[in-house]
């Protein structure tokens, strides 16, 4: 067994004619294999060693997969956040993780507290691409260190990394949505893998997987990337959400393997040419939010109708777990549920923590060869089940039903957004007495609304514009509130905390008004 995730990459894609695609380059193995290990010397000669915490803020580019498994050789932990985070916030994670070096694009112009590796994200594009998009390019290039392109080879070095050895740090909203950042051993993010090629069924070799997940994502990086292409799945790199581009993919028969939450499914029906090539679709994975009904039944009668053999199958997974831990797959699968477990014991418990039985519902409790280590500055996680924060009950057949989320997370586009984050935030203003951040919905978009007391002789048009503007440095594009509503006080429940279900109701009522 390959004790680091590394060695369990390598091992599989060496001698592969072609194990990336990126917008029109590919790389066979060999030459995967050969660029991850120039990135690790590189990051060698940089200082960095076992145990160090390499920071990465990329899209889903080869800088970003290569980088990942280089700083894996070397012992190290990979951190990988989120691309699009304003620079205070990456500043904040850095700092809390520990990082001693940050590789980012060359973008990126503020200090983040720590020395910088940066990429022009057009590298490893085709040369008659790269001049173009070089071209193109508006805006100065930051200053640091750059990225190591024209490296072939690296140091001889043996991998580094054991299978107890933490690999990378998550970010997760925790089980009470407050956010958190976990920790991922090898072996977790390995037998991880090992659970996506058993959902599979099938084998995968020769067969395009859309990377399109960001990898800070786990479902994006460990199940989409660290599980199908090292099963054998070429691995079509997305660096951005281009759903026209993926339709192509899928018409022209270069992605026959989806990954991906439901509001993309939403958007790839849209377009003719997924509609078009849905036929020659293989496999369809659905995680990070509840796929709608319509959806999976609009997916499967047009699969169906253009005489292709894959379905939509909802799954159920947790940073927490790496990625899947719960789904459906070819040959077990039941609509409006979200599967049978999956290298996981799972079950439903009570408020005093006792199994209720099939058909009762409870808190959903799991427990796996997957499980994180713990959460950072946190003891390690012991080996008992994982309250999830989630309820949800088995049906007759052993099928799990999600029945809603028990802990505070709204999910946006598939990315969970923490009402608590954006309310410690919000309450960082001197001005700001107490702010609480609740989910509406516009349409079938779920949408944040923040409500403010404050002590400000202000308008309210000056505060609300102080507040948005304090904010979209801090917290992440998509959790910035659609509306800011101030109030003289908020509403307390009985004992002294913010009552969220009385702010919710005169959302629903339509009393608020921003």
């Amino acid at each position: 067994m390959a004790r680091s995730a590394y060695e369990y990459f390598t091992k599989n894609v060496r001698g592969r004619k072609e194990c990336l695609h990126y917008l029109g380059r590919s790389f066979s193995g060999e030459e995967t294999v050969a660029l991850i290990d120039a990135v690790a010397s590189f990051l060698l000669e940089k200082g960095v060693g076992k145990g160090d915490v390499v920071a990465i803020n990329l899209p889903n580019t080869p800088e970003c997969i290569f980088t990942i498994y280089a700083v894996n050789k070397l012992g190290a932990i990979a951190y990988v956040t989120h691309p699009l985070l304003p620079a205070e916030a990456l500043r904040k994670g850095i700092l809390e993780s520990g990082a001693k070096l940050l590789v980012a694009m060359d973008s990126l112009a503020e200090d983040v507290g720590v020395p910088k590796i940066l990429c022009d994200g057009v590298g490893y594009l085709p040369l008659s691409y790269r001049i173009v998009a070089r071209l193109r390019r508006s805006g100065p290039k930051a200053k640091g260190e750059r990225f190591p392109y024209d490296r072939t080879h690296g140091t001889p070095l043996a991998p580094q990394g054991a299978g107890t050895d933490v690999a990378l740090y998550l970010p997760s909203g925790g089980t009470t949505g407050e956010p958190k950042i976990i920790r991922v051993t090898n072996d977790a993010f390995n037998q991880n893998a090992d659970a996506t090629l058993t959902l599979a069924k099938i084998p995968l070799e020769g067969h395009g997987v859309l990377l399109a997940l960001p990898f800070f994502h786990g479902f994006g990086l460990s199940s989409s990337l660290h599980g199908a292409v090292s099963g054998g799945a070429v691995g079509v790199i997305l660096p951005f959400l281009d759903y026209k581009k993926a339709a192509e993919y899928v018409k022209t028969g270069r992605v026959e393997i989806i990954l991906a939450v439901p509001n993309m499914y939403k958007k790839l029906l849209a377009e003719k040419d997924f509609r078009d090539g849905i036929g020659g679709m293989l496999l369809a994975f659905s995680g990070g939010d509840t796929l709608p009904e319509r959806i999976k039944k609009e997916y499967d009668d047009l699969a169906a109708g253009a005489g292709g053999r894959s379905r939509l199958y909802q799954g159920y997974g947790l940073a927490e777990t790496v990625s899947v831990c719960v789904a459906n797959s070819p040959g077990e699968d039941k609509i409006g549920t979200i599967g049978k477990p999956v290298f996981a014991d799972v079950k439903i418990v009570d408020e005093k923590g006792k199994e209720v039985p099939n058909g009762q519902k409870g808190e959903i409790a799991v427990k796996t060869s997957c499980m994180m280590k713990g959460y950072l500055g946190q003891e390690d996680f012991s080996d008992e089940y994982l309250l999830t924060g989630d309820l949800g009950y088995f049906d007759e057949e052993g099928f799990l039903v999600f029945s809603g989320r028990k802990k505070r997370i709204v999910v946006i586009g598939g990315m969970n957004v923490y009402p608590l984050e954006i309310e410690r935030t919000a309450c960082e203003l001197d001005f700001i007495v107490a702010a609480a951040a609740e989910e509406y919905h516009d349409g079938d978009k779920p949408k944040i609304c923040l409500f403010l007391s404050d002590d400000s002789e202000l308008s309210e048009e000056e505060k609300r514009e102080k507040v948005l503007s304090y904010l979209s440095t801090r917290i992440i594009k998509y959790a910035l509130p659609s509306k800011v509503v101030f109030l003289d006080a908020l509403p307390l429940t009985p004992v002294g905390k913010v009552d969220h279900i009385k702010l919710s109701k005169m959302l629903s009522e339509g009393t608020v008004k921003n």
